[in-house]
């Protein structure tokens, strides 16, 4: 059924605003999650699908770290540290099956703005799209979105309701049963009154909670593109995404991992991790 996007966007164009008490000295995405920064984690999940080719679009506050950053994800380097530390050399390199370009974000802060910069930086209208903050310690979330889409049809990550992270997620409404649905309206971030009429609406299982994950397609980016044009306030992602399924086939991938928020004041972690060791090359 699906075929393989030609990258991964991972959009890193966040200042952390949420955690600013450390973020200005350290982007959110280097934050720990079971012993390795959560970026590692993401970067590992797009070279699991096999995907060959991805693109950090990071905020440019945060460029010179990325510039010493960059020496981390090129082929060698963890062999090279490890030689000076000492320490027992791993055979493969993260970016041995993954070549990692790093870009700054131009335009409006917007997560719409990543997503445009990442997919012309890899000149292709297919690729996958990963918010570096939501992270899946099982490294499994682009490989289910993957698995499960077609290249012509756009698809989004979600996990099962709950009215508990309503109100910080964006709540899809689905049609169709089974693991793969189609969305026919998304609700950005409701209070918990309007998630319970949400439910008592629609019933529960007729709903989702978007993830940080997405195939985008020609048609979606065009949308996106348009929309980032029209609006004078910042152009969000999921609000495109809810004005594109009006009109437009959806798909909605039921993911049912935990996702760690590197951005949350205290990021609610999965209440076991354990995972197996960092895999060198993913």
């Amino acid at each position: 059924m699906s075929t393989q996007p030609a990258g991964v966007v991972i959009a890193a164009g966040g200042l952390g605003t949420r955690v600013n008490n450390w973020s200005p000295f350290l982007p959110k995405e280097f934050r720990p999650v079971g012993g390795s920064p959560g970026l590692v984690h993401v970067l590992a999940e797009a070279a699991a699908t096999g995907i060959q080719h991805a693109v950090v679009v990071h905020h440019p506050y945060y460029t010179p770290f990325i510039e010493w950053t960059r020496q981390l994800f090129v082929p060698g380097a963890l062999a090279h540290y490890q030689e000076l530390a000492q320490q027992p050399q791993p055979a493969e390199s993260l970016t041995d099956d993954l070549r990692v370009d790093w870009i700054a974000q131009r335009g409006r802060y917007a997560d719409i703005t990543s997503a445009l910069n990442g997919s012309q930086h890899l000149r292709s209208a297919d690729v996958c799209l990963a918010f570096s903050d939501n992270v899946d310690p099982h490294r499994t979330a682009l490989n289910d979105l993957v698995a499960a889409t077609a290249p012509d049809t756009p698809a989004v990550l979600a996990a099962p309701f709950n009215f508990r992270s309503a109100p910080s997620h964006g709540v899809i409404i689905c049609t169709g049963t089974g693991p793969v649905r189609t969305m026919a309206a998304l609700v950005e971030k409701p209070d918990p009154l309007h998630a319970k009429q949400l439910a008592a609406e629609h019933g529960p299982d007729a709903l989702r909670l978007l993830l940080g994950r997405v195939r985008l397609t020609p048609g979606l980016l065009h949308h996106m593109s348009a929309a980032a044009r029209r609006t004078i306030t910042e152009p969000r992602l999921s609000l495109a995404l809810a004005a594109y399924a009006r009109h437009h086939r959806v798909d909605v991938i039921t993911h049912e991992t935990p996702m760690v928020d590197l951005g949350a004041p205290e990021p609610v972690r999965t209440a076991s991790c354990n995972q197996p060791a960092l895999r060198q090359h993913s």
